[in-house]
Formats: C-alpha cells, sequence, structure tokens
C-alpha cells in the first residue's frame, strides 16, 4: 500500500514536533482536506509538507501502525 510522508511545517508547531507521518495515500485525485497519518494525528491542508524522503525524526506510532506488505508487494530484492 503507497503512502506519504509528511511532516508539519516549521510555524504551525515546534520544532521537537516535526516528525515524519505516515499517511495512506488518498484513493482519488482530488486534494483532502485534510489527511490523518497511521498514528491517528489529523494534518490540514496547508499545515503540512510533502516529503520526497524520510527527514527529521520518524513519528514512532506511524511505524507500529503502519500495514506491512503482503506477500508479493515486495520487490525481488527482498
Amino acid at each position: 500500500m503507497p503512502v506519504l510522508l509528511v511532516r508539519k511545517r516549521a510555524g504551525v508547531v515546534g520544532e521537537t514536533q516535526r516528525t515524519c507521518h505516515l499517511v495512506p495515500m488518498p484513493d482519488d485525485d482530488r486534494t483532502p482536506l485534510a489527511l490523518t497519518a497511521y498514528c491517528g494525528e489529523l494534518i490540514h491542508s496547508g499545515e503540512a509538507e510533502l516529503l520526497e524522503q524520510p527527514s527529521g525524526m520518524p513519528c514512532v506510532g506511524c511505524l507500529f501502525r503502519v500495514p506491512m506488505p503482503r506477500s508479493g508487494e515486495l520487490g525481488q530484492d527482498w
């Protein structure tokens, strides 16, 4: 399942709260008003940045809750 890497922008929250969240990819092409990270954090449109790669501290709650790939979804390198 594809996921987005999202972090709240500087100034929206303090630096210690700018963790890298994992968010399920929306089902359609519309821009949602808010995203919900796997940890339950609600991230409203305009208050976060989309990351191309992990940056900063990862959200431990998201790491514990992100679904594991099903067999056959992993690349040949696994």
